[in-house]
């Protein structure tokens, strides 16, 4: 087996940003120079301030977007876009109202031609394996938000991806809910060994759920360190909050992501002022 599933090699990703009023448009850089591996059944996460480019990383290892140079490779192989081999998983559930949540996870499978009694079998498996064997039957509106998230996390699993891509899946949820995913979350990749993306705002988070965690600068976004987590914060006995070494690295991410953060902070203050400045010199013209 390669020690790399997942390999960012020198990737820049540029957008074509529309000039103000009209203007000639300008190249906008989202992420510069990502060189990045990430092993078999690992666990990473990715943590960075606000428009630091995460999720447009996801993107492009979601294949739903393309580096502007430099590539992403997948068992050695570059990415060219979306397949089966990537399940996604974003903040917002988008679950169909009108589907149970056994259909809802069967959605993917029925799409790829799976017979209706064979799809009926793996969704419920996967219903039981994050938390709701006896939910199959119910529909959006009578689950909890932290269900919902359950069942698109069950439907991502379904087609048995071997890397799964999370973008804040648990952003929107509250305190103790989402503490309670993120222990069902490690309990369900220790017992799939996929192989795990996932961005966060959260250090905490960040320090709970990753074997390692990637700190990202502040835009154009670059990989500024890797922390690995040690041992003592993997175990599957404890509590991994309580112990002393969680708030070691905890500060240890956070020092390297304090500085990004005030940058971001000051380039959206920047941002804000060169607009106003153009509004006050429009109307300065009327």
């Amino acid at each position: 087996m390669t020690s790399v599933k997942i390999g960012f090699e020198h990737v820049r990703k540029e957008f074509s940003v529309r000039g103000e009023g009209g203007g000639k448009a300008r190249r906008f850089v989202a992420l510069e120079d990502i060189t990045l591996d990430v092993r078999p059944g690992e666990f990473l996460a990715l943590v960075g301030p606000s428009g630091c480019g995460k999720s447009t990383l996801l993107d492009l290892l979601g294949g739903l977007a393309t580096p502007t140079s430099g590539r992403i490779l997948l068992d050695g192989r570059p990415i060219e876009g979306p397949a089966r081999d990537r399940g996604i998983v974003f903040q917002q559930y988008a679950l169909f109202p009108w589907r149970t949540a056994a259909q809802n996870v069967e959605f993917g499978l029925d799409i790829a031609g799976m017979k209706r009694r064979e799809r009926r079998e793996r969704a419920l498996h996967y219903l039981e394996l994050v938390g709701l064997a006896g939910f199959a039957d119910r529909y959006p509106h009578e689950l909890s938000g932290g269900m919902k998230q359950r069942v698109a996390i069950a439907r991502s699993l379904a087609y048995d991806p071997e890397v799964l891509l999370m973008d804040e899946p648990f952003a929107a949820l509250d305190a103790q809910t989402r503490e309670t995913l993120q222990d069902e979350l490690t309990r369900i990749w220790r017992a799939t060994g996929k192989t795990i993306l996932f961005i966060t705002h959260g250090i905490d988070e960040a320090v709970v759920l990753g074997q390692r965690v990637a700190v990202m600068t502040s835009r154009p976004g670059r990989i500024k360190h890797v922390v690995e987590i040690p041992p003592a914060l993997q175990s599957e006995e404890e509590d991994v909050r309580s112990l002393p070494e969680f708030g070691r690295v905890r500060h240890e991410v956070w020092s390297l992501l304090r500085e990004e953060v005030l940058k971001a902070q000051q380039q959206a203050a920047a941002a804000g002022a060169g607009r106003g400045a153009r509004v006050l010199e429009d109307v300065a013209h009327v």
